[in-house]
């Protein structure tokens, strides 16, 4: 009886591993994909794809495409959460990673506007679209498949997995593009820019293997649909509390997370600061959220999880404006001491604890759909975020009112984990 006991235990252990290390990979290729889109829209889609407008033009259309993978990102976490729920969260992991791997790939392969004309400019539009519905259906199933298969009383270690994954895109794709950026123009131009999409194949391929050869974790049978109402329905009438919650919290990670990078590169430069010195400091933040994300899962499981995530809320009202002081110093160890500990001991807290502090409180016939929805809602006001912050930053009262206003964000965030109440 104890043997098997054992074996059950060890099987359980082993298949909360494949799932951290399968949605660990999935948001590494999440982010991955975003880096890549961003760096290669602020170099080189303007030339290669809108070459036919005028420089301007061609820049404002290649970020415009950018834009559209966020506009699109609420359809597929409808469309795909309502999958997670009704299907099964493991089908729909493998067809957010075919939909998100095969995407960036085949824009490593699209031929330039000299090559094809008008359809070039028109199948990057479409490939961004998939890509955001991908994105968009990814996290909420995500999450619900780690919390579901991991173990009684080490769910927030095995989940903070699932976002740390965030931070290990933004260093890969970052890295990826600053090594082809050594070579030539002309290569760079015409072949280099293309090998960072296509590299991804590489985590893409591990990913597929690893989530085909995991059991479905919804509690109920993933072949019987809800035949009173879908999720989404369910959601919006049922289980507004916690989309509330889930909201308010998730706008702190989007929030905190544009300001210190985007908004804070961009201050950074105008403060003195070397624009590739702030990347590098960037990378070694993220790098720091990413190894510190796993220990606010641990710390969550032993004190719980509103305790670690006003923790963190409380580290972020305070990190940030030393962070921003820092900044407007132009004093470089200053920016990335400040930095590392708003990423370590804000941001990480936030990120590591939300799959778990998110998934025990929301219904699991509607958990991944209340819960993709609620960040992609939160990622419209992140995606503001940068320019609000120097829109702020340009009145007389300047970083101070910055500083202000995301510790107003901040606050709303705490006051949203009193919408999360664990149910089992």
């Amino acid at each position: 009886m104890g043997s098997a006991n054992t074996e059950v235990s060890s099987e359980s252990q082993r298949t909360s591993r494949r799932a951290a290390l399968a949605t660990f990979l999935g948001s590494t290729v999440e982010f991955y994909d975003l880096v890549a889109y961003g760096s290669a829209a602020a170099i080189v889609f303007a030339p290669l794809f809108f070459s036919n407008a005028s420089p301007a033009v061609g820049t404002a259309l290649s970020f415009a495409t950018f834009a559209v993978g966020y506009l699109t990102r609420p359809i597929g976490a409808a469309i795909f959460g309502h999958i997670a729920d009704t299907r099964g969260r493991r089908v729909t992991l493998l067809w957010t990673m075919y939909l998100m791997g095969g995407s960036t790939v085949l824009i490593g392969l699209l031929p330039d506007y000299d090559a094809i004309g008008d359809i070039s400019p028109l199948l990057l539009v479409s490939l961004r679209v998939i890509q955001g519905i991908a994105i968009g259906g990814e996290q909420g199933g995500a999450m619900a498949l780690v919390v579901e298969h991991a173990s009684a009383g080490r769910k927030g270690f095995f989940s903070s997995f699932s976002t740390a994954g965030t931070q290990a895109g933004t260093v890969l794709a970052s890295g990826a593009f600053a090594l082809v950026a050594l070579l030539p123009d002309e290569q760079f131009h015409s072949w280099g820019w293309r090998v960072p999409f296509l590299l991804s194949a590489v985590i893409v391929f591990v990913a597929i293997y690893i989530r085909r050869n995991l059991p479905e974790s919804l509690p109920e049978n993933p072949g019987q649909v809800n035949s009173n109402r879908t999720p989404l329905v369910k959601m919006f009438r049922q289980e507004t509390r916690p989309l509330t919650g889930a909201f308010l919290v998730y706008c702190s990670i989007q929030v905190g997370w544009y300001l210190l990078t985007v908004f804070g590169i961009t201050y950074a430069v105008s403060a003195g600061v070397d624009r590739s010195t702030m990347l590098w400091i960037v990378a070694g933040a993220a790098l720091t959220a990413m190894c510190m994300n796993p220990f606010w899962g641990v710390l969550s499981d032993r004190i719980g999880r509103r305790r670690v995530m006003i923790t963190g809320l409380l580290a972020y009202c305070l990190f940030i404006w030393l962070y921003f002081l820092a900044v407007h110093s132009g004093i470089v160890p200053l920016v990335f001491l400040s930095m590392v500990a708003t990423a370590g001991l804000g941001h990480a807290a936030l990120n590591g604890v939300t799959p778990s502090f998110f998934m025990e409180s929301m219904s699991s016939t509607t958990r991944a759909t209340t819960a993709g929805m609620a960040i992609q809602f939160a990622g419209v006001v992140g995606g503001f975020a940068p320019l609000v912050a120097t829109t702020l930053a340009s009145s007389n009262l300047g970083i101070w009112l910055v500083g202000l206003t995301a510790t107003g964000v901040f606050l709303f965030s705490g006051i949203g984990t009193f919408f999360l109440k664990a149910r089992n």
